[in-house]
């Protein structure tokens, strides 16, 4: 989720930062799904799930860049885009995990939250191992 945005400056980078965010949140609601052993433990639910996600977080999307680019909220600080973002399309996933599984109990709400912790750990490492490399990419 963070991944998409950091990599959508344009519209022309925001179809391939979608599709890596389609694989990599389908993977960890496949992965979360099996690990707190739900009912519906199949693929093709998780990404479902993260089909609309990616839908609902396009709309998300041209929404804060109509809010950045026309300066509606001039009185925020400059990562307060990236923060509500990051918070709205968090209680997006959350709220589709919940529907999605809801036949499970709390399941479904331990799934969801497993799939969050574990989306939010895979992008910090692929933000830190960014870090890392593109610095000394340069060089090289």
């Amino acid at each position: 989720m963070l991944l998409s945005w950091m990599l959508s400056d344009s519209w022309l980078m925001h179809v391939p930062a979608r599709l890596a965010d389609i694989i990599v949140m389908s993977v960890t609601v496949w992965l979360a799904s099996r690990w707190c052993q739900t009912r519906q433990r199949s693929y093709r639910r998780a990404l479902l799930v993260s089909v609309l996600n990616a839908a609902l977080g396009a709309g998300l999307f041209a929404l804060f860049v109509w809010v950045r680019d026309t300066g509606a909220l001039p009185w925020r600080g400059p990562l307060w885009l990236p923060e509500m973002f990051l918070l709205l399309q968090t209680a997006v996933v959350l709220v589709l995990v919940l529907t999605f599984y809801h036949g499970n109990g709390w399941r479904s709400l331990s799934t969801a939250l497993t799939a969050v912790v574990l989306t939010g750990a895979l992008e910090a490492g692929i933000i830190a191992g960014l870090s890392l490399v593109v610095p000394h990419a340069a060089g090289a």
